[in-house]
């Protein structure tokens, strides 16, 4: 009886450290199903950083990390709180006068804009357009004990990339 509770209490704070990497394979997977392959995962204990490319796509990159700020106790209180960082990158083969006007234009108005909570920022480099967003989302909302809520997760996902590829198809 003893060891029992001794072992539901070890696999609850298993499983507690285990979400972030439950929601990066559900992340995975889902980029997998719409043509995008992964080319970098860099993982420690509470930070994730992946990144995507696309196969026929208006994207070129996306890069997402996840980077978890609550574990343990907490997490069972407050939720297991983390900051998905996404950004999206295309590519600009040829750059003329008037683009390089346009992004000095573009990179002044975003000055000052903080990504965070939906926000989007867009920086260029030479033939690179990189739009930036952050959130604090909770992992418990996708991940209860053993239900995994996959569709969730790809609504989640497809929400902010939408967001991402809109601001940049309005350069």
């Amino acid at each position: 009886m003893v060891f029992d509770i001794i072992r539901k209490f070890e696999h609850s704070k298993e499983l507690n450290k285990a979400v972030d990497e439950i929601f990066v394979g559900e992340i995975i997977n889902y980029m997998y199903k719409n043509d995008a392959y992964l080319v970098d995962i860099i993982s420690s204990e509470s930070s994730h950083f992946l990144s995507f490319r696309f196969k026929n796509n208006f994207l070129y990159m996306l890069n997402i990390s996840l980077d978890r700020k609550v574990e343990g106790l907490a997490s069972k209180i407050i939720g297991s709180q983390s900051v998905m960082s996404i950004e999206a990158i295309i590519r600009r083969e040829l750059v003329e006068p008037e683009d390089v006007i346009k992004m000095i234009e573009t990179d002044l108005k975003n000055i000052f804009k903080i990504p965070m909570f939906g926000n989007v920022k867009i920086d260029h480099n030479l033939n690179y357009i990189i739009a930036k967003t952050s959130y604090i989302i909770d992992l418990n909302k996708f991940i209860k004990d053993k239900e995994v809520k996959k569709e969730e997760i790809k609504e989640e996902i497809d929400k902010i990339i939408k967001t991402l590829v809109e601001s940049l198809k309005n350069l």
